[in-house]
C-alpha cells in the first residue's frame, strides 16, 4: 500500500508537537497509563547475546503545552524477567562475567520530560528515589539530551509519528561522557482518532527499540559493548487492558501502580 507523507491532507496541518502527547498521554493534565514488552540483549564483540524480558509500566500526565514545548510528568516502572518463564529476576550472571550480581527493580520519577519538534539541551538528573538503588541506574549527573519528532505519515487509516531521543551522561561536564542513551518509539493511531482534534486522547499502540551503554548495577567494566532493546507497547484506558503477567507484578511489588495511580505524583 502506498505512504502518504505530510503536506497532502488536511491531517497535515496538525500540530505534531501537540499530536504526539495526544498520543503518548493526554493534554488535559490526567493521567495516561501505558505498558510495554521488550526484549534486552547485549551486544558485545559483535556477538549479540539474548538476556533478559522487560515488563514496564509508563504513567504519565502533562504539565505544559504550549506551541514550542511540552513538559510531561512521567512515572516508569520496569521489571526484568527471565526470558522464557517471565518470572522476575531477583540475580543473573551478566556476558562474559563470572559471578552474579543483584537485578534491581528499574523505578523513576516522578520527573519532568521536556518536549519540542527539536530540542537540544543539558539537564542535570539526579534521581527522586535516592540510596544504592538509584544509583545502580544512573548516578547523579549531567546529560546531553536531544530529542526530536519526524513528519508524520499515513498508510490508509493508519497514522505513524517517530519520536527520537539521544542522551549522553556526563558526571564531569570537563571530562568525556560516561555513559548514552539512544530510543526511538514510532507511535501509530487511527488518522480518524488523529483528527478529532478536540479530544485530548488518542487511543495509540507504539514500536520501540533503543540502544544504551550498560549501566552501574550490572558490572561489566573492562567489557566492550552495549544493550538493545526492542518491543511493544499500548496506552490504555483500563487496567483489563494490561498484560497478565505485569499486572501479576505490579500486585506484589508496585501495588499503588495499580490501585491508586495519582497518588505516586504526590
Amino acid at each position: 500500500m502506498p505512504t502518504k507523507r505530510s503536506g497532502t491532507t488536511d491531517i497535515d496541518k496538525l500540530d505534531k508537537l501537540e499530536t504526539m502527547i495526544r498520543m503518548r498521554s493526554r493534554t488535559d493534565g490526567e493521567i495516561s497509563i501505558a505498558w510495554l514488552d521488550a526484549q534486552r540483549e547485549f551486544v558485545i564483540d559483535g556477538e549479540i547475546i539474548p538476556f533478559c524480558k522487560l515488563n514496564s509500566l509508563v504513567i504519565s500526565r502533562c504539565k505544559k503545552l504550549e506551541p514550542t514545548i511540552a513538559v510531561l510528568d512521567t512515572i516508569e516502572i520496569t521489571y526484568y524477567c527471565d526470558r522464557n518463564t517471565g518470572e522476575l529476576l531477583e540475580t543473573a550472571t551478566m556476558p562474559r562475567a563470572s559471578e552474579p550480581v543483584a537485578v534491581p527493580i528499574y523505578r523513576s520519577g516522578p520527573s519532568d520530560i521536556s518536549f519540542n519538534k527539536s530540542f537540544d539541551d543539558w539537564e542535570w538528573h539526579e534521581p527522586k528515589n535516592k540510596g544504592e538503588a538509584a544509583a545502580a541506574f544512573a548516578p547523579p549527573s549531567w546529560v546531553h539530551l536531544v530529542r526530536g519528532i519526524r513528519d508524520p505519515w499515513v498508510v490508509g487509516n493508519d497514522y505513524y509519528l517517530r519520536a527520537d531521543e539521544y542522551g549522553s551522561v556526563y558526571p564531569d561536564r570537563s571530562k568525556p561522557a560516561s555513559g548514552y542513551y539512544r530510543e526511538f518509539i514510532v507511535w501509530k493511531a487511527t488518522a480518524d482518532a488523529v483528527m478529532q482534534s478536540d479530544s485530548p486522547d488518542v487511543p495509540s499502540d507504539y514500536a520501540y527499540s533503543a540502544v544504551s551503554a550498560f549501566r552501574p548495577w550490572m558490572k561489566m567494566q573492562g567489557i566492550e559493548g552495549h544493550t538493545v532493546e526492542n518491543g511493544r507497547g499500548q496506552k490504555i484506558r483500563s487496567n483489563s487492558e494490561l498484560p497478565p503477567q505485569l499486572v501479576k507484578l505490579l500486585a506484589k511489588h508496585d501495588p499503588k501502580a495499580l490501585d491508586d495511580p495519582r497518588s505516586l505524583f504526590k
